[in-house]
C-alpha cells in the first residue's frame, strides 16, 4: 500500500525581533522506499492576538492545506499511486500546544485530500516529535 511520509516544522525569528516572519516547511516522500523527498515552504504572516492565542497560532501552519495538496500531487506524479495512508511527523509543538495545533492541522490535511477527490480519505497518523524532552 502506498504511504506518504510528511515532516513539518515552523521556525521563528529570535525573541523580540518582530520584523522577521516565521517560516513553515513541509517535506514529503516521493517514492515507496522512502528515499526521495520534495519540499514546500511558506512565510507565515503575523497576526494580532492575546499572548496565549499567539502562542498557539504561531505554531499552526498557515496554508497547510495547499502545502499538503502540492505534495500529494507530486507523490502521485512520481509513483502513479494515491497514498492510502499519510504519516505526518510534526516538530516544534510543545505538550501544552498539542491539541490546539494538531486539530486544525489534521483538518487541513483532510481538506487537502478532499480537494483532490471528494471521497479520497486516506488514513492519517499525526506524530509529534519533541527534541527537548528532559
Amino acid at each position: 500500500q502506498p504511504v506518504i511520509f510528511l515532516g513539518a516544522d515552523v521556525t521563528h525569528p529570535p525573541a523580540g525581533d518582530g520584523k522577521k516572519p516565521s517560516i513553515a516547511a513541509v517535506v514529503g516522500s516521493m517514492d515507496g522506499h522512502p528515499s526521495r523527498y520534495c519540499a514546500t515552504v511558506r512565510v507565515q504572516t503575523s497576526r494580532q492576538e492575546t499572548s496565549q492565542e499567539l502562542l498557539y497560532s504561531q505554531e499552526v501552519i498557515q496554508d497547510l492545506t495547499n502545502m499538503v495538496r502540492e505534495l500529494l500531487i507530486q507523490f502521485y506524479k512520481s509513483t502513479r499511486f494515491k497514498p492510502t495512508r499519510i504519516i505526518y511527523y510534526r516538530g516544534g509543538v510543545s505538550e501544552g500546544q498539542m491539541k490546539q495545533v494538531a486539530w486544525p492541522e489534521l483538518i487541513a490535511i483532510r481538506k487537502a485530500c478532499i480537494s483532490l477527490e471528494e471521497d479520497y480519505r486516506p488514513g492519517i497518523t499525526y506524530i509529534v516529535v519533541q527534541k527537548r524532552h528532559h
